[in-house]
């Protein structure tokens, strides 16, 4: 079931796209996907909109548990609605090759919500910025 679910994301990806752009599963629940030629904005503008349409498309469903461990050994749990973040990094701002890129999009992404809340995009780190832009109002927002 976890299978086809991926299939359906990666579809509803897709389908936020425009033509010409590569979208590729790089494990587990992870997309990578690579644009060219665009201006960061818009790139930015492209990752809140496939969050915002996952968000909207699987709002319906139960919420699903996770535990997060405390660095006391204790953990909390909480339900939340089944979201996506986003990670964006840019070539050459946050790395010039794949090794390096990937990692700062990764970061960018966990560092962004989905260590805990997800539905968020965040945009890579370099010396000059950083940012977190909600793709979806959060109605859930007590624990």
């Amino acid at each position: 079931m976890g299978d086809e679910k991926l299939k359906e994301i990666a579809k509803l990806i897709c389908q936020n796209l425009p033509d010409g752009i590569d979208v590729f599963r790089t494990g587990g629940e992870e997309f990578l996907i690579l644009i060219n030629n665009l201006k960061m904005a818009e790139v930015v503008l492209l990752a809140m909109r496939i969050c915002k349409a996952v968000n909207q498309n699987y709002s319906h469903l139960p919420p699903l548990r996770r535990f997060f461990g405390m660095s006391d050994n204790s953990y909390v749990e909480v339900y939340f609605p089944l979201t996506v973040s986003c990670g964006v990094a840019f070539y050459p701002e946050h790395g010039v090759d794949y090794s390096t890129l990937y990692p700062a999009a990764e970061e960018a992404a966990l560092r962004g919500g989905k260590n805990l809340y997800g539905g968020v995009v965040g945009v890579a780190r370099n010396l000059y910025s950083s940012c977190f832009l909600p793709s979806t109002e959060n109605k859930n927002s007590d624990l």
